[in-house]
C-alpha cells in the first residue's frame, strides 16, 4: 500500500510539470504575457556590465549546465559502490533524454533568441544558435539536480540552488527569455521524477532491458534481426535527408562550407531542423552515428561469445547492449526528423 501511494505521489510530480510546460508553450507561442517576459529579461540582463559578475555567470552556465554533472557521474562511478554506480547510469539516462528531447522540442517549438529580436539586449559570451525555447541548460540542470535530490534528500539541496543559478545565468547572458528557463525547469522536474519512479521499482526498467538483451543473446538470429532493422532505418533516414538536400552530395559545396560544418554548436542546436544552409548535414549526423554505433554493437556482441573469461564476457555483452540503446536513441531522433519533414512537405502548397 505504501509503495502504491509513493508511486502515485511521484506520478503527480510528473504530470503537473508537464501540464505547466504545455500551458507555458501555449502562452509563449501565442505571445500572451510577452511584454512581462520581455521586461523581466531587460531587468535581469540590464544588471550586466561588471566583468567579475559576467565571468561568474559564464562559469555558472557552462559548469552547472553540463560539465559539473559529468564530473559527478565520474566520481560516482569510480569511487561509489554498486548503488552509486547504478544511480550514475540513471543520471546518464537523464542527460541523454534531456539532450535528445530538448533538441526535438526546440525544432517543433522554435523561438528566436532574444538578442536576435530585441533592441538593448547585451549578449555576453559567444553567440548561440538554435531555438531559445525551451532552455536546454535549465532542462539538464533541473533533471539531474531533482533526480539527485530524490535519491539523497536534503543533503542535495545545494544542487537545486545550482540549477536555479544556471537558469538565472541564461537570462543574465541574454541567451534566453525567463519563460524559456521556466519551461526547461518544468521538463527537468518531469523527466527526473519519471526516471526516479523506474529507479525505485524492484524490477526496474534497467533490469527489464538487461533481461531482454540476455534473451536475445540466447537467440543470435533475433538479435541480428533487431540490429538489421535499425541499420535499415538508419539508411532510409540518410537517404531521405540526401534527397531533400542534394547539395550534401556536392563535394565542392561541402568544402566551401567547411567552417560552418565543423562548428559543433551547429550540430547540437540544429540537429533536427532546417533553419540555415547545411543544417541537413547536422541532421544527417544522427543516422550516421546510429549506423556506426550499431556496427560497434555487432562487433562487441560477437566477440563476447568468444571470450572465455565469464566476467569479461558479461561486461562486453552489457557494453554492447548500452551502445545499442544509444543507437536506438539516435534512430528515434532521425525518425522524428523524417516525420517532421514529411508533414512539412505535405503542408506546403
Amino acid at each position: 500500500m505504501k509503495i502504491s501511494i509513493n508511486i502515485r505521489h511521484v506520478t503527480l510530480f510528473i504530470i503537473l510539470p508537464l501540464i505547466g510546460f504545455v500551458l507555458l508553450s501555449f502562452i509563449v507561442h501565442s505571445s500572451f504575457l510577452y511584454s512581462c517576459d520581455k521586461d523581466l529579461l531587460h531587468l535581469i540582463n540590464g544588471t550586466s556590465g561588471s566583468k567579475f559578475l559576467d565571468t561568474i555567470m559564464l562559469t555558472l552556465t557552462e559548469f552547472g549546465g553540463g560539465f559539473f554533472w559529468l564530473l559527478f557521474i565520474i566520481v560516482l562511478w569510480v569511487y561509489g559502490k554498486a548503488e552509486e554506480r547504478r544511480f550514475a547510469i540513471f543520471l546518464i539516462i537523464a542527460i541523454i533524454i534531456s539532450v535528445i528531447l530538448g533538441l526535438t522540442l526546440k525544432a517543433f517549438l522554435y523561438r528566436p533568441r532574444p538578442y536576435e529580436l530585441l533592441i538593448g539586449i547585451k549578449l555576453i559570451g559567444l553567440e548561440e544558435y538554435g531555438s531559445s525555447f525551451p532552455s536546454g541548460h535549465s532542462f539538464r540542470a533541473f533533471a539531474c539536480s531533482t533526480l539527485t535530490f530524490r535519491r539523497y534528500g536534503r543533503i542535495a539541496s545545494p544542487l537545486l540552488v545550482l540549477s536555479l543559478a544556471v537558469a538565472f545565468s541564461r537570462i543574465y547572458l541574454g541567451i534566453h527569455y525567463p519563460t524559456d528557463t521556466i519551461a526547461g525547469a518544468f521538463l527537468g522536474l518531469a523527466i527526473a521524477n519519471l526516471i526516479f519512479m523506474f529507479a525505485k521499482k524492484e524490477y526496474s526498467i534497467m533490469d527489464k532491458v538487461d533481461n531482454a538483451w540476455m534473451n536475445l543473446s540466447r537467440n543470435p538470429w533475433r538479435k541480428m534481426l533487431a540490429v538489421s532493422l535499425c541499420i535499415i532505418l538508419s539508411i532510409l533516414s540518410m537517404s531521405f535527408i540526401l534527397v531533400k538536400e542534394p547539395n550534401l552530395l556536392n563535394l565542392q559545396y561541402m568544402i566551401s562550407n567547411l567552417p560552418i560544418i565543423l562548428d559543433l554548436r551547429n550540430f547540437f542546436d540544429y540537429g533536427l531542423i532546417f533553419l540555415w544552409p547545411l543544417s541537413a548535414l547536422s541532421a544527417l549526423i544522427y543516422p550516421i552515428l546510429s549506423l556506426f554505433l550499431q556496427f560497434i554493437s555487432i562487433i562487441l556482441m560477437l566477440s563476447s561469445k568468444k571470450i572465455k573469461d565469464t566476467n569479461l564476457s558479461n561486461f562486453t555483452s552489457k557494453t554492447s547492449m548500452f551502445i545499442f540503446i544509444l543507437s536506438l536513441i539516435m534512430i528515434a531522433s532521425a525518425l522524428s526528423l523524417l516525420i517532421y519533414l514529411s508533414l512539412l512537405q505535405f503542408s506546403l502548397p
